[in-house]
């Protein structure tokens, strides 16, 4: 019987943890980077009177992707370092704010639009209630990706709006609507929110930077760096609760879901700035835009008149990066 050679077999295991290494180190897919001190809107958006949110802090600087085993991990990088929820009570009853948010942030919502086939009309246009915004025909989305304090919560909430939305729908196209109609609706209403929204819940928070894990599942394997991506940062409604179904349209408005709304003057519990009886203006606080436009401009991009809202545009890194190396 032949021996094995032992400088073989310790060249095969170091090849093997090599390979190995490799396959389970993420792999950068794109950057993409936003003005620093912009966190202001259209430009009057004023943060609430609250010490523990201030200018600065949702101040979105960057926006990358990378693939890894189990799907692909957004980083979003704020200006300042991310607020811990923290033990604080927040009610007569000694719930604490780390009670309610369970993944290492309470100030933001990130909203990520997603076009994969780059086909204009193809998808959807809408965003989620309160938003007040919709999304350009040219990038309109398969895929969403809801970053929130209260994942659960909001799904529920989003959940909610639709099915109040269609059963209106259907009982004004129908003179009798059957229980049977309603619960087929819903059943297909939570399937095809599922295949199309995602609220992630595999969350890490460090510093400045809050990371966020898509699976391959829910988007067909990694991020491409030539999809088109709508990104908008906003301030989270906490507190809200989904007791009663939330209604709301970017046209309407209404409660949105988990979103601190822009009102008149100043508070503690709103973005101030807003205009007086200006029910479209957007409560976003950040963007990123394509190369050449500006997120004043495009937030302002409305008209109460005829009732048309703030449309966004998606940005697509790949061309991003062409276009950043002809300058």
């Amino acid at each position: 019987m032949m021996g094995t050679c032992p400088g073989r077999v310790l060249l095969v295991a170091l090849l093997c943890l090599a390979l190995g290494s490799t396959a389970a180190t993420p792999q950068d897919i794109f950057k993409l980077e936003d003005p620093r001190g912009d966190d202001h809107g259209d430009g009057t958006l004023v943060y609430p009177m609250r010490a523990d949110l201030t200018q600065g802090d949702l101040d979105l600087v960057s926006f990358s992707a990378r693939a890894t085993r189990d799907g692909t991990e957004f980083e979003v990088a704020f200006a300042r370092p991310i607020a811990d929820p923290g033990r604080q009570t927040i009610d007569a009853v000694g719930t604490s704010r780390q009670d309610i948010a369970r993944f290492g942030f309470y100030t933001f919502n990130i909203d990520v639009y997603i076009d994969t086939d780059r086909v204009e009309g193809s998808g959807s246009t809408s965003t989620l209630p309160g938003r007040k915004v919709t999304i350009a025909a040219g990038s309109a989305w398969e895929k969403a990706v809801i970053l929130t304090p209260r994942p659960y919560e909001a799904q529920e909430g989003y959940r909610n709006s639709l099915t109040t939305i269609a059963k209106a729908e259907l009982k004004a196209s129908r003179p009798r609507v059957d229980k049977e109609d309603v619960e087929l609706l819903e059943k297909k209403l939570v399937a095809q929110a599922a295949g199309s929204v995602h609220f992630p819940t595999r969350v890490t928070v460090t510093g400045t930077a809050v990371r966020f894990l898509v699976p391959h599942e829910f988007l067909g394997g990694p991020a491409r760096g030539t999809w088109g991506y709508v990104v908008a940062v906003s301030g989270a409604d906490m507190r809200q609760r989904f007791t009663l179904p939330v209604v709301a349209t970017a046209q309407t408005g209404g409660p949105g879901v988990m979103i601190l709304p822009i009102l008149p003057g100043l508070s503690r519990e709103a973005f101030g700035g807003a205009r007086d009886d200006d029910a479209l203006q957007p409560p976003l606080v950040d963007i990123i835009v394509p190369k050449g436009m500006k997120q004043e401009a495009v937030l302002k991009d409305y008209d109460l008149l005829q009732n048309r809202t703030v449309s966004l545009p998606g940005v697509v890194p790949a061309a991003e990066k062409a276009e950043a190396r002809h300058d």
